[in-house]
């Protein structure tokens, strides 16, 4: 697999696949080598948010740290399935967002509340896994919602915030905007923290 750099120079990475390994990557379409190279980008971007999170935790740095938007989600199912795309996660902070389009809507038209809860709901996820120690993963344990106006097709916007971290607790809120700015739904979210046997399911 060859990629590019910013300045034109090429670099090759040798990967080695079981044979049914390369026939899942085939199946999802003609250039293996591209969804490779499209999921170390954002693995890397990702890596770039975590560790400029890190920094702003550790407090050696006082301004924001700029780093890319993350992309299309296309390694997610649902997130494939809704068009999500990360704009920013930062030090207990995260904004996603997504076109919001007919194929998303309820029998009465308007945008199915659930969809918009399951943007606000990653966004929430994306925003406390910044705020996780190595050794540490967590769960979603409780979730409301409150919808206050209607979306039919538009843009949405969506950014969540730890308002608290204990050791064991967190909380995050989050707003979903429209292309208008104007708030359609704001969601609050209980997060655990887990850690040893528990943070593997156990």
């Amino acid at each position: 697999m060859a990629d590019t750099d910013e300045d034109g120079g090429t670099h090759t990475v040798e990967l080695s696949l079981s044979d049914a390994e390369y026939d899942r990557l085939q199946a999802l379409g003609d250039d293996p080598e591209g969804v490779l190279a499209g999921a170390l980008e954002r693995e890397l971007r990702v890596r770039e948010a975590a560790a400029a999170a890190e920094t702003r935790r550790a407090g050696e740095a006082e301004e924001p740290i700029d780093v890319p938007p993350l992309g299309p989600l296309s390694d997610s199912p649902v997130g494939s399935l809704l068009g999500w795309e990360v704009e920013s996660v930062g030090d207990g902070e995260a904004t996603l967002s997504m076109e919001a389009s007919s194929r998303h809507a309820n029998r009465g038209g308007p945008v199915q509340g659930g969809v918009i809860t399951a943007l606000a709901d990653t966004t929430t996820a994306f925003a406390f896994m910044t705020t996780l120690d190595e050794g540490e993963s967590t769960t979603n344990i409780e979730l409301k919602i409150n919808f206050l106006r209607p979306v039919f097709e538009d843009r949405l916007e969506a950014t969540a915030t730890v308002v608290d971290r204990g050791r064991t607790i967190g909380m995050v809120q989050c707003d979903v905007h429209n292309s208008a700015g104007k708030l359609v739904a704001r969601l609050s979210t209980t997060y655990m923290v887990l850690r040893g046997d528990r943070g593997g399911g156990e």
